[in-house]
């Protein structure tokens, strides 16, 4: 329950500063494409706990250290 409730804070005060941002832009020019991004922020932050929670974060960790370590080598050969 407490997990639902932060996310729920979360993507409230996301909200905000969305609000906040749009408020700020000079004419509506680029109000489209500041939305495009803040949306896709919006869904990364829907998505870090599932990710979380099923792991996925810790595999594309080590599959990160593991292409870095590849790349390491071919630079010695």
């Amino acid at each position: 329950m407490e997990e639902i409730r932060e996310m729920v804070r979360v993507v409230t005060v996301f909200y905000l500063l969305e609000q906040m941002v749009l408020n700020l832009l000079p004419g509506g020019g680029y109000e489209k494409y500041v939305r495009f991004y803040l949306g896709l922020l919006l869904v990364l932050l829907l998505l870090q706990p599932i990710s979380g929670v099923a792991g996925f974060a810790e595999q594309l960790n080590a599959e990160a250290v593991v292409l870095q370590l590849e790349q390491e080598v071919e630079k010695i050969r």
